[in-house]
Parts: C-alpha cells; structure tokens; sequence
C-alpha cells in the first residue's frame, strides 16, 4: 500500500466519523426552538419598552394628587431602571447567540444553559418588581382627584393607621406581589418553557 492509498484511506475515516458526530441546523427556518426563544426575546424588550414609556407617562392622563405622583413616579422610575438592567442581559443573550448554524450537542447545551440563567435573571426581577409595584398602584388607584376616591394614601402610606388597618394592608400588598409574581412565572413559562423542553429532548436525542 503507498501513501496515496493511506492517506485517501484515513480520509475516509475521518469523513466516517465526522458522519458519526450528531448535529442538527437550528438556523433553519423560523419555526425551531432557537428562533422561537430569539424572536420571543426580542417582542419583550419591544414590550417591556413600551411599558417603561406608558407607565412613566400615565401620570401625564391622569390627574393625581401631588404626594400620589411623586410617589408614584419614584417607585416606577425605580422599577424602570431595573427593567432596562434585564433588558440589557436579553440584548447581551441575542448577541451572544446570533449566529446559530449548524449545531452540535455542546453547542445546544451552551444555548440552553444560557437562556436558562438569563430567564433566572427575569425571576429575580420579578421577584424584586414585585414587591415594589404595589405601591405605585396604589398610589394611582387611590386619592385620584377624576374619580374622586376617599382613600388619604397619605395616611396609608406613612402608616398613621390602626392595627387592624395595618393587618389589611399587609395581606393586601401580599396578595398583590404574589399574584404579580405568579403572573410573570406563569407568562416565562409560556413564551419560553415549551422551547427550552423541546431543546432538551433534542440534546437528549443526541446522546443516545
């Protein structure tokens, strides 16, 4: 055997094996899970946008009390900054996995991963937004000079009330952070859970 036989020989093995190494081409098409994750991603920073402006806007519509507005407008602001941080991390996570062709196991592994720490980011916002954000709605719902509603958010909000008020207060500001919280898991789950699962059984299909 010469060189030429041994040589077009371990070509042959190395086209084998390369035949051998499972990958699959998730920048094909619009519909695969990457792409889906991707283009969900990119419809939230558009929205989470839009929601930054609405709400430090409203104020503007809405005709509220002096302390009701300033109240309002720092707890927003505060949760505003907040949401352009996790609005940063979503536009790093696109850079990071723009160019998406042809993939192997490791590769799939690494998208996940990240997505996964990038959502877990989102939950600690949530967690945090979730607790402030039942303040600036109260401070909109309530003393609102159209509606002509009775509640002194002064009062409340510097706690000059009864225990019995402050046992209300409390289980009510709960209840709105909990159901603000479970809201937001719940809509995570739907706009990337299915993907992230179907990425899983890819890679899953890929060691067998």
């Amino acid at each position: 055997m010469n060189f030429e036989d041994i040589k077009k020989e371990m070509n042959e093995e190395v086209n084998l094996e390369e035949a051998k190494t499972p990958t699959i081409d998730l920048n094909r098409g619009k519909n695969n899970p990457v792409e889906m994750i991707r283009s969900n991603m990119k419809k939230e920073i558009v929205t989470q946008l839009v929601c930054i402006v609405i709400f430090m806007s409203y104020p503007l519509v809405v005709d509220m009390l002096s302390l009701n507005e300033a109240v309002y407008y720092i707890f927003i602001f505060i949760t505003s900054l907040m949401t352009i941080g996790y609005i940063l991390k979503l536009g790093l996570f696109l850079k990071k996995t723009r160019n998406f062709a042809t993939n192997t196991k490791e590769t799939i592994q690494t998208f996940v991963f990240e997505a996964k720490l990038t959502l877990e980011v989102y939950k600690s916002f949530i967690i945090a937004g979730a607790l402030l954000l039942p303040v600036p709605v109260f401070a909109l719902l309530t003393a609102n000079n159209s509606t002509g509603i009775v509640v002194d958010f002064e009062r409340w909000f510097l706690l000059d009330i009864s225990t019995l008020e402050m046992v209300f207060l409390l289980i009510g500001y709960l209840i709105l952070a909990v159901l603000i919280y479970f809201i937001t898991v719940g809509w995570v789950k739907l706009m990337y859970g299915k993907y992230l699962r179907n990425l899983e059984v890819v890679i899953e299909d890929l060691e067998a």
